[in-house]
């Protein structure tokens, strides 16, 4: 039962949708302009970069605190994790369609296992801005993940599951940006420079 909670507890935190209420204090439907996404990459592409840094310190943090939270509760924080990237990415708020999931990932990741996170974080900076592809980039760094916690023997092997799992749900939300990328026809973002 306490699995479950903290499944359910995740899943809500997961569901917030911080990145969209931004957008609509500033007037703005984010699901109607840019990728129609409603996470903090399409919010940054809409109004900036300094926007992009709140929704993606707000998406980290709705991956980190249902982690902690279930943790001091039950002693169980990976289903909570679980429940925070399938609450951003399948929002019921939004039929089931929301962010593509790598922020939260991140916050649940940083909650988890440290070290394969920051080596993953450093291959995500290092893919973007070389190629200023955030899907690239995040793709690179959802793989990672695992990989790096795999060979750093870090995290339990729950937690290691969770991000092969959260890996392959990543790359099902990237689909249509795999599409562009194999076309060469994917956009590079530039955060601080808009227009």
């Amino acid at each position: 039962m306490t699995h479950l909670i903290s499944f359910l507890i995740g899943f809500a935190f997961g569901m917030i949708p911080f990145s969209y209420m931004i957008g609509a204090l500033r007037g703005i439907d984010i699901t109607r302009v840019g990728s129609r996404n409603i996470g903090a990459t399409n919010l940054g592409r809409t109004l900036g970069f300094p926007f992009f840094i709140i929704g993606l310190i707000l998406d980290v943090a709705k991956g980190i605190a249902p982690v902690l939270l279930s943790h001091s509760l039950f002693g169980a924080a990976t289903l909570a994790g679980a429940g925070a990237i399938l609450g951003h990415i399948f929002n019921p708020l939004f039929g089931f369609r929301g962010g593509k999931g790598v922020a939260t990932t991140i916050g649940v990741a940083l909650a988890l296992m440290t070290k394969s996170f920051t080596l993953a974080l450093g291959l995500w900076l290092l893919v973007y801005l070389t190629t200023f592809l955030v899907s690239l980039a995040s793709l690179c760094f959802s793989v990672a993940l695992p990989a790096f916690s795999i060979i750093l023997n870090e995290g339990a092997v729950g937690d290691r599951i969770l991000f092969i799992l959260v890996a392959i749900v990543v790359i099902h939300a990237h689909r249509s940006n795999i599409k562009r990328l194999l076309n060469r026809k994917e956009p590079k973002t530039v955060f601080w420079r808009r227009g």
